[in-house]
């Protein structure tokens, strides 16, 4: 076993750069790339819960492992841990169904469930509630593991228990018991993904079979722009929710509502988490869809269009 140092991050600028130390650190290998973008994915989204929803001041506590083969196989493990108010208290407050601690953490896996909107809508500005849902679905199809307890319950979910792929989903032993806070733990084999692109396209239309359907035209266009098109680095910015939403709210918003063209630009970036893009562009998007006004995108890696796809897909659902 390897151990990596804790760290403390309480947060949004913190969240991207430490993803990509502790990824890189706990997978440097190059061929391991499409292993160390799952990661990477995994280690964001748990941080934004943290530093959005936890309302603990002090942050989360980051840890990671490298198990190696007297597990049967080597494992990446990453555990992230705050003293927050818990998963249920979350929910409850527009999800006052969920009062028992185990039927809020089991719904927490689905997608479009979150603490800052009602059930049946598919988001905030800020928040999809999509976080846990990919993270659920990660572990499934990479034959990872994924422990997440919180106050007053404890569910652990095994990927790839038999040979069709089929997962187990269970609460732990006592039941009742949970953690002061919320501890998620997640699991992945080393080379666990092979190709991460494809990874996402499968969650995204898993996602999509459980999402109102009512678009039918695209606002997002993988077109050429018109040449006097305002052209955005997303690169600059990345990761960062608030920065996403001040830049959808003062720049994106004001060219939608001129009809102005606008291009979104890519480059350089392999990765980008739901919850980051649906901050960026949940709202411009539905916009874009009451003016008939195409929103251009340019250099876009495939695994970040099959996300984009995905947040129009639901931005204008029913």
């Amino acid at each position: 076993m390897n151990r990596f140092p804790s760290e403390r991050v309480n947060s949004f600028e913190k969240i991207e750069p430490f993803a990509n130390e502790i990824s890189k650190a706990l997978v440097p290998e190059l061929q391991l790339e499409d292993t160390r973008l799952t990661l990477r994915y995994v280690v964001v989204e748990l941080l934004r819960n943290v530093v959005q929803h936890s309302h603990a001041p002090q942050g989360g506590i980051v840890a990671a492992d490298l198990w190696n083969e007297e597990r049967g196989r080597p494992m990446l493990q990453l555990a992230v841990a705050d003293a927050g108010i818990g998963i249920p208290a979350s929910l409850r407050t527009l999800h006052p169904n969920l009062s028992d601690p185990e039927a809020a953490l089991e719904k927490s896996l689905w997608p479009h469930i979150s603490g800052t909107f009602e059930e049946g809508l598919t988001g905030t500005q800020q928040n999809a509630g999509m976080g846990l849902f990919f993270i659920a679905e990660m572990a499934k199809l990479a034959g990872g593991t994924l422990l997440i307890a919180t106050r007053g319950a404890t569910l652990l979910l095994s990927g790839w228990v038999d040979e069709e792929g089929n997962h187990s989903l269970h609460f732990i032993e006592p039941r009742g018991v949970g953690f002061p806070g919320t501890l998620v733990v997640f699991e992945l084999p080393v080379g666990g993904v092979v190709d991460y692109p494809a990874l996402i396209e499968t969650i995204k239309e898993r996602a999509k079979q459980r999402t109102p359907q009512r678009a039918i035209h695209r606002w997002i266009r993988f077109t050429p722009a018109p040449p006097e098109s305002t052209v955005f680095e997303i690169q600059k910015q990345a990761e960062n929710t608030p920065a996403a939403v001040q830049l959808a709210q003062n720049e994106i918003t004001p060219r939608i509502l001129r009809r102005e063209p606008i291009v979104l630009d890519f480059s350089g970036l392999r990765i980008l988490t739901q919850s980051y893009l649906h901050s960026l562009l949940f709202e411009p998007l539905r916009l874009a869809w009451a003016l008939r006004t195409p929103i251009y995108v340019r250099n876009v890696e495939p695994a970040v269009r099959s996300n984009l796809e995905l947040l129009e897909n639901y931005a204008l659902a029913g």
